[in-house]
């Protein structure tokens, strides 16, 4: 089994049934008409040469096109490979040469970087396809590369064959690209059409993004393989959202908490019908109380989930309802498809556990079907990560009195601002690159709204004003990466080796 053959058999059992709704044109398309797309997109793939093993990366937004896309390539056994459509060209470039794809598409809102990504010598992949009017001259439009019908059979493919590729930010800062495997991605989905208890024929909203494994496996994959109807949202507008699961009697959410927080601040909210929300989830960062008895009141789904996850190893821990615990970030214990742990934080050993109650590291065995084997092209990373089968996180937690369990936060130093991962040293190198900078020390900061900030610590003469327009007219620094606060000190403290003693700037934020 495999995602192809879960998306067919729901073409055969819901043909009329909305497969894929575009929330920004109302575009539709049946279960019968998406297969037809996805058919063509994929004769466009087989015509330029592109089969089983071959790269296709994306760039687009969540988008009728980049679904039927991601699709078409589980059909031809080719490899997706997704990633930010809000990177800028440095960022374009690495991923394409990291990944080396045969083919790339891209649509209007990664465009601009795409260009200078173009124009800098990148894209050294033979097939360019644009979404969107007025295509570039180095790219060919996306309704002149789909193809007809394909023919024949899907080609043969194996469960550990990769699916897709999905990129993660690591500690040396380089986003790290993760196979994932046909049999990974099944398992994905149903980890999670499990843990959540979906149906069939549910309705989800499509905020999370497609370059996310949440997105990606966890709501556009798990619609696909039971009938859902999946409402993509190419650019979030929580007016737009409320009155999209009013008018679409949207069964099933699963968001960020800054998501559920605009959308409860939103005009629309007011006289909303709501009800058809039996599921609520969230994930990327932690809610508190207050937000969490807000959600839970606008909604008053039948169950509301905390999930944890992670790309390497999707979602290891099971879904407890929250209202049957005491805490919001609570999360259980070992999900489904998976072994975990929580060891020493200073042990780097599997075999060290710590006792309920004591705050260590968790730990994944990634012999799930739905984890990670390793790292593209970064053997030496692998090694690093994953110690005798078992897949360290990075994450600090504790197992409670009652078997849940409760993370922390990063065991390292990760800033996790919105969902996104930003590496301290990424910013850092752009704040200190300017003449009026001495040094700069970089960590997350807490917020209502983010989960964490980028705050950075600097000892020179510039002003804020100054270093914010800085960093928005820096090419190789995306937006979500860019410190919303700033705090000017003498001097940046460090470790008799030289490096930046992060915790003391976080005690210093309070």
């Amino acid at each position: 089994m495999d995602v192809t053959s879960m998306f067919e058999r729901s073409v055969s059992r819901t043909p009329d049934r909305d497969a894929v709704v575009d929330v920004a044109t109302g575009e539709r398309h049946t279960y019968e008409e998406l297969a037809a797309e996805v058919e063509s997109v994929a004769a466009g793939l087989v015509d330029r040469g592109i089969g089983p093993g071959d790269r296709v990366a994306v760039s687009m937004a969540n988008r009728p096109e980049h679904a039927a896309t991601f699709l078409a390539t589980q059909r031809v056994g080719a490899v997706a490979v997704p990633f930010n459509f809000r990177l800028p060209a440095d960022d374009v470039d690495y991923h394409l040469r990291d990944s080396s794809p045969s083919a790339f598409v891209f649509d209007d809102l990664s465009r601009e970087a795409v260009e200078r990504a173009q124009s800098g010598g990148g894209l050294d992949c033979g097939t360019r396809v644009h979404v969107g009017d007025d295509t570039p001259s180095f790219a060919e439009p996306y309704g002149e590369f789909r193809g007809g019908s394909l023919a024949g059979d899907a080609p043969e493919v194996g469960p550990d064959d990769p699916s897709v590729i999905l990129y993660t930010s690591g500690t040396t800062g380089d986003p790290k690209g993760i196979p994932i495997s046909r049999e990974a991605t099944v398992a994905r989905t149903l980890s999670n059409s499990l843990g959540q208890g979906y149906y069939l024929r549910e309705t989800m909203l499509g905020v999370m993004p497609l370059y996310h494994t949440v997105g990606l496996h966890g709501i556009l994959c798990s619609m696909m393989a039971a009938s859902g109807t999946y409402l993509c949202m190419p650019e979030f507008d929580p007016g737009v959202a409320v009155r999209t699961i009013d008018a679409e009697g949207v069964t099933a959410l699963h968001e960020a908490p800054t998501i559920f927080r605009h959308m409860l601040n939103a005009d629309a909210v007011e006289g909303a019908s709501l009800d058809t929300v039996a599921t609520v989830a969230y994930s990327g960062a932690p809610m508190d109380r207050t937000l969490f008895e807000a959600v839970d009141g606008a909604f008053d789904p039948e169950r509301f989930t905390n999930v944890y996850g992670n790309t390497e190893t999707y979602d290891p821990l099971e879904f407890v309802d929250l209202r049957t615990v005491d805490e919001p970030t609570v999360v259980g214990n070992s999900h489904t498809f998976h072994r975990t742990r929580i060891v020493d934080l200073d042990a780097a050993d599997p075999a060290e556990t710590v006792a309920p109650g004591v705050e260590g590291e968790l730990v994944v065995h990634t012999d799930s079907p739905a984890s990670f084997s390793g790292y593209l092209n970064e053997p030496e990373e692998t090694r690093k990560a994953i110690v005798d089968g078992w897949y360290f996180t990075g994450d600090a937690a504790y197992e409670r009195e009652d078997g849940n369990v409760v993370v922390t936060g990063r065991a390292d130093d990760l800033v996790i601002s919105g969902g996104e991962n930003v590496h301290p040293a990424e910013v850092e190198d752009v704040l200190t690159a300017h003449a009026d900078v001495t040094e700069v020390g970089v960590v997350g900061s807490p917020s209502e709204e983010w989960g964490e900030i980028v705050k950075a610590y600097v000892d020179g003469d510039a002003t804020a004003e100054v270093l914010d327009e800085w960093c928005r007219e820096h090419d190789g620094l995306a937006d979500f990466k860019r410190p919303r606060e700033y705090e000017f000190v003498e001097k940046i403290p460090r470790n008799p080796s030289g490096k930046i003693m992060r915790y003391r700037l976080r005690q210093d934020d309070g």
